[in-house]
């Protein structure tokens, strides 16, 4: 007869309101966001918080400084950069008819240069089927970004609450760790601080980081778009610094736009624009890059490209952000369970 003993009721007990909570937050989880953006906020904003907390601070005066800094960095840049942001939008929006017919005709001239060269006709077919596949794509990823900026309208009062939230979430956020650990039986808690001192690790190279990379990228970029007097260069440098975070691919797609608006310009125009994206990601590489991000992320270049196309292929543009950091935690998880095991 087998005998139930407390400890097995306990851990059934347990693996069944584990299961519980996961299907009650898939359930809810359309109205989760203002709690994952407030969480985003608060994981981004500690170490500033415990900084000026270890300067002599208290914790809730620490929070209501950098409250008081961003906000008013929000502002002052906000009432600078937004007229213009909205004036670069509505010439965008009046120009983009003429915008449209100068591209068709730039397209008609290159295709009847393509139609009367000398390729073979089997070379002309794997062409004409790649640019199409490469038109799909561009088009899905701009679909993508509209949807999602339109999404993100829509959601206005969550991302409102969003700040109230992280800043609950920042005034308890060490007691909430250690309420968490005060849940798992006595003999993980060690190992569980280990890993998510890790993931921390982690997480900070390519959530902190690589946002400090892309505000910086994205400076440049419009400021270098500026004095090259290229139109709608704080759209292109916001559009531009938004994509950088992908890596790789963020910065040959945030330049496609750049090169295409100086291209109706002037060829010449547009080699600058070329150069300008290639110095800057030669800059983000091997200086801007290694002094923020360091060597946290942990992975290979080639893993790194694998899972940002599996990241794409399972959730589009939002799969392709995070596929890297979910690839990373996984690694970090994995190498404590193989030494666990092993």
């Amino acid at each position: 007869m087998m005998i139930i003993t407390r400890k097995t009721v306990r851990s059934v007990l347990l693996a069944a309101a584990a299961l519980l909570g996961a299907y009650f937050l898939w359930r809810v989880r359309g109205g989760l966001y203002p709690f994952v953006i407030a969480f985003f906020l608060a994981y981004v904003l500690n170490p500033a918080v415990d900084w000026l907390e270890r300067k002599g601070l208290r914790r809730v005066w620490a929070i209501a400084c950098l409250y008081v800094v961003l906000f008013a960095c929000v502002f002052v840049a906000g009432s600078r950069l937004i007229p213009l942001l909205v004036r670069e939008l509505e010439s965008f929006g009046q120009e983009l008819p003429l915008m449209t017919a100068k591209s068709q005709e730039l397209i008609d001239i290159l295709q009847r240069q393509y139609q009367n060269s000398t390729l073979p006709h089997s070379l002309r077919v794997a062409l004409d089927s790649g640019l199409v596949s490469l038109q799909e794509s561009v088009q899905a990823l701009a679909a993508a970004a509209v949807a999602g900026i339109i999404h993100i309208l829509a959601h206005f009062i969550g991302l409102a609450i969003s700040p109230i939230l992280a800043f609950y979430l920042l005034h308890d956020w060490h007691g909430l760790g250690a309420a968490a650990l005060r849940t798992l039986p006595a003999r993980w808690r060690h190992e569980t601080v280990l890993v998510l001192r890790d993931v921390d690790k982690v997480l900070s190279g390519v959530i902190r980081g690589q946002v400090a990379v892309a505000v910086i990228v994205g400076i440049l970029v419009s400021t270098g778009l500026y004095f090259l007097d290229v139109r709608y260069a704080l759209i292109i440098g916001i559009l531009a610094g938004a994509l950088d975070v992908i890596p790789y691919f963020g910065a040959f797609i945030g330049a496609t736009p750049a090169v295409t608006v100086a291209l109706l310009t002037s060829p010449w125009l547009a080699i600058k624009v070329a150069l300008l994206f290639f110095v800057i990601h030669q800059l983000e590489g091997t200086i801007i890059g290694p002094k923020i991000l360091g060597d946290n992320v942990g992975l290979h270049p080639l893993a790194v490209i694998f899972f940002l196309f599996v990241g794409e292929e399972l959730g589009g543009l939002v799969g392709m952000l995070l596929g890297v950091p979910a690839a990373a935690v996984a690694k970090v998880l994995l190498s404590h369970l193989l030494r666990i095991m092993i």
